[in-house]
């Protein structure tokens, strides 16, 4: 996450330059982790001008899905995992989840219940950056 936004001494109009060359970089890249958190942060960028950023939140909440269902797809190819456990950002001394990701933290699914569901992203997440979770692969025995 770049965090240009925030405490940002340059002016918004090279602020907002910025995230946009980032999101370029990502779309090239394929990178739709940082995709997504470009967004949420141009969705707080313009939240703290006074305008409405459901826009940008749902644009940083689909990449953020896109980049899970990667992530679960991966899980699947891989053979080594049949599962997958949700794991939330609880350690953080100052930037802990919400409450709703971390009713879902140790969670397990496995692999195909997961894809059809899409626990992750938490799209109620309360995160001014969205939902951090991630799947860990996991062995679930059947």
């Amino acid at each position: 996450m770049t965090l240009k936004t925030v405490g940002s001494k340059i002016k918004p109009d090279k602020q907002w330059g910025l995230l946009n060359a980032d999101l370029q970089k990502y779309m090239k890249a394929g990178d739709c982790w940082s995709l997504g958190n470009t967004y949420y942060e141009m969705a707080e960028f313009v939240k703290n001008e006074g305008k409405d950023n459901t826009y940008l939140i749902n644009l940083g909440y689909k990449a953020r899905l896109d980049f899970q269902v990667e992530r679960l797809k991966e899980c699947k190819k891989s053979e080594v995992a049949n599962g997958v456990e949700i794991i939330a950002v609880t350690n953080s001394v100052t930037n802990n989840c919400c409450a709703k990701c971390k009713q879902l933290n140790g969670k397990i699914f496995p692999i195909s219940d997961a894809l059809l569901s899409n626990p992750l992203p938490v799209k109620e997440c309360e995160h001014p950056y969205g939902c951090r979770c991630v799947y860990g692969g996991t062995f679930i025995d059947e």
